[in-house]
Order: structure tokens, then sequence, then C-alpha cells
């Protein structure tokens, strides 16, 4: 099965990281888009599901410059509804959290997890779409 994610960060490593670890999982294969600010996901967002390429699964900042995590996923969230976005963020249990979630946001996935966790937490989540 083919997944497409969205990550939408403002930190470089992790968009290094993030591909190198979902490499790992045989039994999927993961097309990552990356942008690095919440205006840019929303665009970015936009442009993939017009083409046909709806991703299957955001990942969501929340602090980064531009535009923030909380605007952003309204913005996706008004335009579509059934979006899967899933804040990734070291803010887990704070109230900016709870206001993301709020916008439709389905959940949260922890920076400060180590990799091999997020992504079974990825592909768990994608399993159950």
């Amino acid at each position: 099965m083919d997944y497409i994610i969205l990550l939408v960060e403002d930190e470089e490593q992790i968009h290094t990281l993030l591909p190198l670890y979902l490499m790992k999982t045989k039994q999927y294969t993961f097309t990552v888009h990356s942008v690095r600010h919440g205006k840019a996901g929303v665009e970015q967002y936009s442009k993939l599901a017009n083409g046909g390429k709806k991703p299957d699964l955001v990942l969501m900042d929340i602090k980064m410059p531009v535009m923030n995590g909380v605007e952003a996923t309204r913005m996706i969230m008004d335009n579509d509804p059934a979006a899967n976005i899933y804040l990734f963020t070291a803010y887990a249990g704070t109230g900016i959290e709870r206001n993301v979630l709020n916008t439709g946001a389905k959940g949260t996935l922890s920076k400060d997890a180590d990799w091999t966790n997020i992504v079974e937490e990825i592909v768990n989540i994608l399993e159950s779409a």
C-alpha cells in the first residue's frame, strides 16, 4: 500500500528523519511532501487534493513561522472536513494543543517519542483510517 503524507514542519532535521525512518517499514511505501510553514501546508494540501493525490495523513506542527498550525489546520478542515490531520508537536497536553484539536485535528503525535514509536503510530493511524 502506498500512503501520501504531508509534513508541515519548520524544523529542518524532521524533514530528513521522517522519510528515513518511514523507509524502514517494508510493508508500505510512503510519499512524503514537506513544507516549512502553515501557509505552504494549506497550499500544498489543496494542490495535492485537487491533483488526485489527497494526503492520507497530515502531520502538523503547531508553532511555525508565516502561519501556525492552529490556523493552517482550521483552513484545511474548512475546505476538507474529512482531512486526516494529526498534530506533530512537543506541546502535547497544552492549551495550544487543545485549540488545534478543537479545529478538527484527530490527535497528537509527540516529537519527544523515539522515531521507531513515531513510525509505529503513523502506521497504526493509517491502517485504522
